[in-house]
């Protein structure tokens, strides 16, 4: 199995090691943005509670006070690994940390992938300046890819850095808050080179059922869990009708038509698929459902629940301690160590 844990060094000892790393392994030209982002992050962050003093958004200012015990919530009774993650906070008025771009060739749905040092291969490259991702995505498309580009409320450094509370991740209230708090947790306790729809799967399977056991612990955690569970309700209904159009898909690609009568034909798939949505999401605009096949791969790699990863819980009888147990076990039998 392979564990990315944070390392017990100083930070400018981490910063050099990584740094030498990408230098070996990465263009000069990305490595020296990421360098430079992550270092604003890094330094420019102020601590939880200095952010409250200072903070006058009464909303924000009650997310930020539920940040440590979120945290002490998810190393205790999700057994999630403890560092000095969101410890500090890092105001931005940007709509996100990083832009994200994924691709996918036009005729299979199999994501493109970037190769980085100590995570190895991951099907998204991210960027902290949106132009940089605006040429890749560019550039991609020139050779013949689909893209998808979008704007990440938070960035993982998965333990090597303290990473921050940003203000995109306090934007859609307390629930998505702390389920991104543990999605992010869960990246640093376990991430498996190579791997990355399980790495991301993972994180929002436990990071789904974590928030809610979290909340119940609230005295208004019941109201919030109502309304959690509608949208819930809504994504599941979305996964339903995406599955049944990725069938689709799937077997058109898999024939021996040209190139030129796929893309006929999956531009009638896709069509298809944004008037379906728009049935579950009628008030929703029409240029936010707009397919191919780089989205469809980015909202199946973040589905509603994974069946398998919804097995392995069943057999761990609702134990978090069984639970990762039986991943780890899982991995192993996959021979991803």
């Amino acid at each position: 199995m392979t564990v990315i844990k944070p390392k017990k060094k100083p930070l400018m000892i981490k910063t050099f090691l990584i740094v030498l790393l990408c230098f070996i392994s990465l263009p000069g030209c990305y490595l020296l943005e990421q360098t430079s982002g992550q270092l604003d992050l890094r330094f420019n962050q102020i601590k939880i509670d200095k952010a409250i003093q200072q903070e006058e958004n009464a909303n924000i200012k009650n997310q930020l006070r539920e940040v440590p015990s979120v945290k002490q919530f998810a190393e205790k009774n999700l057994h999630l690994q403890k560092t000095e993650n969101y410890t500090g906070y890092y105001h931005t008025d940007q709509v996100g940390i990083t832009f994200v771009v994924t691709a996918s060739p036009k005729d299979k749905l199999e994501p493109y992938t970037w190769w980085f040092p100590i995570i190895g291969r991951v099907p998204y490259k991210g960027f902290f300046d949106k132009a940089d991702a605006l040429k890749l995505e560019k550039e991609l498309q020139s050779e013949g890819f689909d893209t998808w580009l979008f704007a990440a409320p938070t960035y993982s450094s998965i333990g090597w850095f303290k990473d921050p509370i940003t203000t995109p991740m306090l934007k859609k209230g307390l629930y998505y808050l702390i389920d991104t708090i543990i999605h992010e947790m869960v990246h640093v306790t376990l991430y498996v080179n190579d791997q990355g729809d399980f790495n991301e799967q993972l994180a929002v399977f436990v990071a789904h059922k974590g928030a809610f056991e979290y909340l119940k612990t609230k005295t208004d955690g019941d109201l919030i869990i109502k309304k959690e569970i509608q949208h819930r309700r809504n994504r599941f209904l979305l996964h339903e009708t995406l599955q049944i159009y990725l069938k689709q898909l799937e077997e058109l690609y898999s024939g021996d038509q040209s190139i030129t009568t796929i893309l006929q034909k999956r531009a009638e798939i896709f069509k298809n698929i944004t008037t379906a949505i728009l049935k579950i999401f009628p008030h929703s605009k029409s240029k936010n459902w707009q397919f191919n096949n780089a989205r469809l791969l980015q909202l199946r790699r973040y589905q509603q629940e994974s069946p398998l990863l919804k097995e392995i819980w069943e057999k761990s009888n609702n134990n978090w301690e069984n639970f990762w147990d039986h991943i780890n076990s899982y991995i192993k039998q996959q021979k991803w160590d």
